[in-house]
């Protein structure tokens, strides 16, 4: 017995000792020394307490091919995943799963525009962006050659091939796909406007209303000099949602310098979309937040000025519904003549089966996305054309990252962003001396007043097509307006400089009331203090909507509930995790909108409306207006009213409720009802949820507060939170070298490293870090070096 023993002892010794040596050689090095092809000079990376990488090199090729190195060593399979994506390729690693999927980004037309931009590229002269980025690229491809794989290659049984430009501008693509709505919300609109008419349009918002919060304009005399951004649901890679952003002049600010603060919203996801880095080489010092395989810094700071981003939300893609040939259903009328539809074939490579073959169409519009769009093949017959302006030429987005991050005054920073034509971006600046601005970037389409810009237009009219662009000096910006702030929240801007209002998917503004209301209280700032707007989780729009609905509603139907009746009144749209109010407002407001509108709708089409931005925008206009088509009940005789809906969702809530948490009220905790787990790829399939996915305690879930953190409504009565801030940045520049963030989950995307989820905690709890930029500080604290050597 005891030879068995020690044997099942010495076994589980063998397995344990198995496991370490596992998980020592599939993690990350962060100190010792690594030979690196290329390098001319010995390159260090300090490590600080969070595994960000500092990264001290003799030159610019040096610097970035150890970033490349290092982003690969942490996020491989991050970066595996986006360029799959991108370059429509993904089921040749994971499989037929994810084949519709690829014939999505084909059919819209993502890789084909990478071969067009790489194209573009390897056309262009030898320029300090094209150096860094190939440094870069060869950085990456020397850790996939010679360093361990991460797990996940292993569990797939796939090795990564070589990477190239055509996957970074693959990855641009995807980026730039995520930021537009415009697939998301058209086909819903054209079917309500076909199937419902006006009226029940004019219930919801579906243009900017007088009484949203615009962003506002303030155009100088001068730009001042200085020295010195059902189908989906099945994606691999987070989609990017929203952002604030706002940047405080030293006329509002205790230290008498620029504040700049950014939170960029993004679906969440292990790991976390931004990969952290802090370059320097002579003449050059940077701390950037990097997207998967850029090598450039979206948002990051010098010790001279610092730029991020949000979306600007605008409109970049139309759609237009075309007339065949009768006689001839590969023509299609244009104006007085009949085109041919342009056909192409592509094939999409599937692991453990034959490639699939599929055909694209095209017309003088763009192409043909009925069979990868249910909607809009359930709305039509006839083809629909996808017209976007991000397909319309050539990305130069890594030359403007570049000179972004390179920038040294506010004249180099407005040309950078002059050169981004999509997806439409809200640049956010600040600088040591003083200047603040803020700039919508991206190419501007001319429409014509025939045009509803979201809703299908009449493709055999060529007076219906874009007819040019709108000139870069003309697009919104404010630069060192008197408010002494910019500030933007993906809200409508204010018109162009010719008087334009810009159509697009914009939020209310909720948000950016919120900051700017703030910002206007006091002329002290610090970024301490500025870390109670960041975390703000109060929205007025949700209370003033509770207290609509309760208007209506006798006091008899809260006869044993006045509890609930009290709390509603006196709610000021806090979300605190303590508080019942979400858990019955939430309900109560989807059922409210069910009632109301998924008789007229349908079920998919109501539950797209749960997802659209319409939804988020039209919430308080619809509830307050009692005379809207929309609260009568279609399959009914009688006409219902506003009250009505009121008072049956508000019984079919609590009942639920009780059912859910139990009679007592005061116990309906808001943190019940909230759950956060940070997908990873391979998480979906059990148990490698466990072990891949990061799930943390409850947040303060809302919608449109400051700190947002989204869900959908439900009627479930469960908030599974889906996208949030993707990093908390606030920099003072009276110490730049001392700025805070703070990730969702953690600066590594290898499991088995400490830097895995270790900033999880600090997110949750609101808490931040430092971004440190001072190299004896750094040196100092580091917790690993690493040196690179010439090979």
């Amino acid at each position: 017995m005891r030879k068995v023993g020690a044997f099942l002892g010495g076994l589980v010794l063998l397995l344990a000792l198995g496991l370490l040596v596992f998980i020592f050689l599939h993690s990350p090095q962060y100190k010792g020394e690594i030979e690196i092809n290329g390098l001319s000079e010995e390159t260090t990376a300090y490590f600080d307490e969070y595994g960000i990488p500092h990264i001290y090199a003799s030159d610019a090729s040096d610097a970035y091919r150890a970033l490349g190195y290092l982003h690969a060593q942490d996020r491989l399979f991050q970066l595996e995943m986006m360029r799959r994506v991108g370059t429509g390729t993904l089921a040749e690693f994971l499989g037929p799963d994810v084949v519709e999927i690829d014939q999505f980004f084909r059919t819209l037309g993502i890789p084909k525009h990478a071969q067009t931009s790489t194209e573009f590229w390897n056309s262009q002269p030898d320029s300090p962006w094209k150096t860094a980025t190939e440094a870069y690229m060869s950085g990456v491809n020397e850790f996939i050659q010679n360093g361990t794989l991460p797990v996940e290659y292993l569990l797939l049984g796939e090795k990564p091939r070589e990477f190239t430009i055509n996957d970074i501008h693959g990855i641009i693509g995807y980026m730039s796909f995520t930021f537009g709505m415009a697939l998301k919300t058209d086909p819903l609109i054209t079917k309500m406007t076909r199937e419902l008419g006006e009226e029940y349009l004019e219930a919801l918002s579906i243009e900017t209303l007088p009484e949203h919060h615009f962003i506002p304009n303030f155009y100088p005399d001068s730009v001042p000099n200085g020295n010195l951004s059902s189908l989906l649901e099945k994606l691999p890679v987070p989609l990017l949602e929203g952002s604030n952003g706002w940047v405080v002049s030293g006329s509002k600010t205790k230290s008498g310098k620029v504040i700049f603060a950014n939170d960029t919203h993004i679906g969440f996801s292990s790991p976390s979309v931004w990969y952290e880095a802090h370059i320097e080489y002579p003449g050059f010092s940077f701390y950037g937040n990097h997207l998967a395989g850029v090598p450039f810094g979206l948002v990051g700071h010098s010790r001279h000025h610092s730029v991020g981003l949000t979306m600007f939300e605008n409109d970049d893609q139309d759609f237009f519904e075309i007339k065949l040939n009768p006689n001839n259903s590969n023509e299609y009328q244009f104006g007085d003549e009949f085109l041919p539809v342009s056909v192409r074939k592509d094939v999409i490579s599937v692991k453990g089966q034959e490639p699939v073959e599929i055909e694209i169409k095209e017309t003088i519009h763009g192409p043909i996305v009925n069979s990868v769009v249910p909607e809009i093949a359930s709305l039509t017959d006839n083809p629909v054309s996808s017209w976007w302006v991000y397909t319309m030429e050539p990305t130069r987005a890594l030359e403007s990252i570049y000179q972004i991050n390179h920038a040294q005054d506010l004249e180099d920073m407005e040309a950078a962003a002059s050169l981004i034509h999509a997806p439409g971006l809200n640049i956010m600046y600040g600088d040591s001396l003083g200047n603040i601005a803020w700039w919508a970037a991206g190419k501007l389409p001319i429409r014509s007043e025939k045009v509803h810009s979201k809703i299908f237009a009449d493709g055999s009219d060529p007076e219906s097509m874009p007819q040019g662009w709108y000139p870069f000096s003309l697009n919104p910006r404010s630069i060192n307006p008197p408010s002494g702030f910019v500030a933007s929240a993906n809200n409508q801007p204010d018109t162009l400089q010719n008087g334009v209002l810009f159509p697009g998917y914009y939020f209310p503004g909720e948000r950016w009331k919120r900051i700017a209301d703030a910002i206007n209280s006091k002329d002290d700032w610090t970024i301490q203090e500025m870390k109670a707007i960041q975390l703000e989780v109060v929205n007025t729009d949700h209370a003033q909507i509770a207290k609509i609905m309760l208007s209506q509603i006798p006091d008899f139907d809260f006869e044993g509930k006045e509890r609930v009746k009290s709390l509603l009144e006196n709610w000021d749209g806090n979300h605190e995790l303590s508080s019942s109010i979400p858990t019955i407002y939430y309900k109560w407001l989807y059922h409210v909108l069910r009632l109301a509108m998924e008789d007229e709708l349908g079920k998919e089409a109501f539950e797209s409306y749960l997802g659209s931005f319409v939804m988020i925008r039209s919430n308080l206009p619809f509830i307050r207006n009692f005379d809207h088509p929309w609260w009568d009940k279609v399959d009914t005789p009688e006409k219902e009213n506003a009250s009505q809906i009121f008072s049956e969702s508000l019984k079919i809530t609590l009942q639920e409720l009780e059912a859910q948490f139990g009679d007592n009220i005061n116990s309906w905790d808001w943190e019940k009802a909230v759950i956060l787990e940070h997908p990873h790829p391979l998480g979906s399939q059990k148990p490698l949820d466990k072990i891949f996915n990061v799930k943390t305690d409850p947040v303060p879930a809302n919608d449109e507060s400051v700190n947002k953190l989204a869900f959908k409504l439900n009627g479930e009565g469960i908030y599974k939170v889906t996208s949030g801030p993707a990093m908390r940045i606030l920099l003072d520049f009276m110490d730049a070298d001392r700025s805070l963030s703070v990730l969702p989950t953690g600066q590594s995307g290898n499991r088995f490293s400490k830097h895995y989820r270790d900033q999880a905690s600090l997110y949750t709890k609101g808490k931040y870090r430092y971004q440190l930029m001072d190299k004896n500080e750094i040196v100092e604290s580091a917790k690993d070096s690493l040196i690179l050597t010439p090979r």
